[in-house]
């Protein structure tokens, strides 16, 4: 098996594109802070970043949240995909996109302004869009003291939930109407939701060992994992198209967050190495529909730079399995 640093070290001697070498810089070969420095500002420069830029709005929003706004033509369609592209495009806190949109959601959090979607007429509603804004905030600034109430209420869920070794439907039931006054059968606020796992896994020890071991074993046994990306957690099947493989591989960036992530992912991470084509790379096919995460490089008219892309994740997500 071919050391994964080996190979980032083969897409950067190709001279990929500035996001691509951002990532595999920073978040693969872990290099001096200087290079580093240097890559964040060349990836600044990209396009992807620009319109980024050029789409956020004063207050650090994107407009719409959770839900798109059709009758605007946005390459950005909501907020938390704005979010999702610029962790995708490797900006952190030193950018100022991510600086105005943590301010944004603190304060959206704090109850500042209101949320900016139409809202639901049912008793989940105020409980789910603080979910959603914690959940948005806590993948970009997972420590900020906002959380602090957020994180603690869906602990106390999960701990609930998860008592008696095992997911308790109506253990969680009882715990919504003690906490949250929310109704959760068949919706959106159960706990394989991706906000709240995204939010559980924000905090290393948020979760006792039993509570996570029990969430996570409850999670890989379901056949559509996370809600709202409803992929399993296993090996990919054959024909699955690159939107689908979009979504398996945000499925297991999400989980990897998790310490208990490392005993169940072997299979996988050996499905992933078996996968790489003749010229040692990876390729799970054209850009996927709706996607955050891709493209990184500046455009996929040559097919090496969308190889170079889907590479890059992969990578990624096997130095986590590494670390």
């Amino acid at each position: 098996m071919i050391p994964v640093r080996d190979i980032a070290n083969q897409i950067l001697d190709a001279g990929p594109d500035p996001v691509v070498r951002l990532r595999l810089l920073r978040d693969v070969l872990h290099s001096s802070p200087e290079e580093i420095i240097r890559a964040k500002k060349e990836a600044g420069e990209s396009r992807w970043v620009i319109q980024l830029g050029n789409e956020q709005r004063q207050d650090g929003s994107w407009g719409r949240f959770h839900s798109e706004d059709t009758r605007l033509k946005q390459k950005i369609p909501t907020t938390e995909f704005g979010i999702e592209r610029a962790q995708a495009l490797g900006l952190d806190d030193s950018h100022p996109i991510i600086r105005k949109a943590v301010s944004y959601l603190a304060r959206l959090l704090e109850g500042e302004f209101d949320f900016p979607d139409p809202a639901e007429k049912n008793n989940r509603w105020s409980t789910g869009v603080r979910l959603f804004t914690a959940s948005t905030l806590a993948r970009i600034s997972p420590g900020h003291p906002t959380l602090k109430d957020s994180l603690e209420l869906w602990a106390a869920i999960a701990e609930r939930t998860f008592f008696s070794g095992e997911y308790d439907l109506q253990a969680e039931i009882r715990a919504h109407r003690q906490l949250t006054g929310a109704s959760v059968e068949n919706s959106y606020l159960r706990l394989c939701g991706k906000y709240q796992v995204i939010l559980l896994g924000s905090q290393p020890g948020l979760l006792t060992r039993k509570t996570e071991t029990s969430l996570l074993n409850w999670l890989w046994r379901r056949e559509d994992g996370l809600g709202y990306l409803d992929m399993p957690l296993s090996p990919p099947n054959p024909g699955y198209t690159a939107s689908q493989m979009d979504r398996w591989f945000t499925t297991m960036e999400i989980v990897s967050r998790f310490s208990g992530w490392l005993e169940r992912a072997k299979e996988i991470i050996r499905w992933l190495w078996d996968r790489r084509g003749e010229n040692g790379l990876w390729d799970f096919g054209a850009k996927a529909f709706h996607s955050a995460f891709m493209p990184l490089s500046e455009n996929w008219r040559g097919k090496s730079t969308r190889t170079f892309d889907w590479t890059a994740r992969t990578l990624i997500l096997l130095e986590r399995y590494n670390a």
